[in-house]
């Protein structure tokens, strides 16, 4: 199985930008699915065969920590910059369609909550994927990444349009659930008001043992690599 997932590398013929910026992002998403896997875990909704499981960890075993955590920085920073001009555009096109400020007043609830799913849809869907690929060229244009380091086309259109799909299913499922709580649950609820407790109180713990989590794993991998010298 190894051999066969390592057959995923190599590279046939010279790519073009885009069939590289894909492949990267194939890359550093590899290396983002195989931490969860190596776990024992699954995010729900992006699911994988053993064998897809065997090629990510194939793929990703040829990506560096340093490397996989600028690409996630460069994301958050792009998804932030996308998803503001979605709004913002948003907004504009509801300002429009209503005649302008003056008109706002008049205009009803449901065309603001249906410019709030569209942001949203398309933020997640397009705005996410799309981000990712401005981060991943410019990684692996600074770290100099080979052709031959990177999935061959099949294994990274198959894993990129897997992604996406993926990426858009809980975007969509996400807006099914949230909107109609915040549509329909009064803001001075219960549970609104034990939400507003819980969430400050579990982001610590949260973020402490996802922090001991990765301390241990890179403890875990120090350690096979010293026993196997």
């Amino acid at each position: 199985m190894p051999e066969r997932a390592d057959r995923t590398l190599v590279s046939a013929g010279p790519r073009t930008a885009l069939e590289r910026w894909l492949a990267l992002v194939v890359r550093y998403w590899a290396f983002n699915m195989s931490l969860v896997h190596d776990r024992g875990s699954n995010w729900p909704g992006f699911g994988y065969s053993n064998q897809e499981k065997d090629t990510l960890r194939a793929i990703a075993a040829r990506v560096s920590e340093k490397e996989y955590a600028l690409w996630l920085g460069l994301v958050v920073v792009f998804i932030l910059l996308i998803m503001a001009g979605v709004t913002t555009e948003g907004l504009n096109i509801l300002l429009a369609a209503s005649g302008g400020e003056k008109n706002m007043a008049n205009t009803p609830m449901a065309a603001f909550y249906l410019e709030l799913v569209l942001d949203l849809v398309v933020s997640f869907s397009i705005g996410f994927p799309l981000a990712m690929v401005p981060a991943a060229a410019l990684v692996g244009r600074w770290f100099s990444v080979k052709d031959t380091d990177l999935p061959d086309r099949s294994t990274a259109s198959t894993l990129f349009r897997k992604l996406w799909f993926q990426i858009t299913r809980a975007a969509l499922v996400c807006c099914a659930v949230i909107i109609p709580l915040w549509i329909f649950v009064p803001s001075d609820s219960k549970f609104w008001v034990v939400s507003k407790l819980i969430v400050p109180l579990l982001s610590p713990a949260v973020a402490a043992l996802s922090a001991a989590y990765y301390f241990c794993r890179r403890l875990r991998r120090g350690e096979r690599s010293s026993s196997e010298t």
